[in-house]
């Protein structure tokens, strides 16, 4: 993955792509809406000169630290367009402790609009495999595409979580 956010737009394309079709085929149009899209980072210094390179390039960057590592999240001045809404938010994952994370786009991140969380899990789980991640700051269910890329099911946008529990 190159470091420069300009690229973002042009490696998302192929991942834009792959969650209009999940979208479209699952009936999720409507349903949902895009939140953000995750990059995970191998070490400190690529997490380092990604999150330098957005500093001039995005809206604004919040840093925290969320399960002992780094995360930032970047408001894209450029954000994606999908078939469930605009990815705004770029989330940047500093390497975990275990060393466990590749250079990659891991994950786009859903909340639904019109159903609730429940009914949305249940539908899916009709349609393909769904797996429930729990994790000690919160409580997803993924779908891993064919690729590889992940669609994660999320009870809230991102930004909402951070501004009730971090910035109050």
């Amino acid at each position: 993955m190159q470091d420069s956010p300009s690229t973002l737009s042009e490696m998302a394309k192929a991942l834009v792509l792959q969650l209009n079709t999940f979208a479209e085929t699952n009936e999720l149009v409507g349903k949902v809406k895009a939140d953000h899209i995750s990059i995970k980072c191998s070490t400190n210094e690529i997490f380092e000169k990604r999150r330098e390179g957005f500093e001039f390039d995005s809206t604004f960057i919040y840093q925290s630290i969320i399960s002992k590592r780094r995360i930032a999240i970047i408001g894209l001045k450029d954000p994606l367009q999908t078939n469930v809404g605009e990815i705004k938010y770029l989330e940047l994952s500093d390497q975990k402790e275990d060393r466990s994370q590749i250079d990659r786009i891991d994950h786009v991140e859903l909340v639904p609009t019109s159903v609730s969380y429940d009914d949305l899990v249940a539908s899916l789980k009709s349609k393909v495999e769904v797996k429930e991640i729990v994790r000690p700051h919160h409580v997803t269910h993924d779908i891993v595409l064919p690729s590889g890329f992940i669609v994660r099911l999320s009870k809230e946008m991102l930004i909402d979580k951070i501004k009730r529990e971090e910035l109050i």
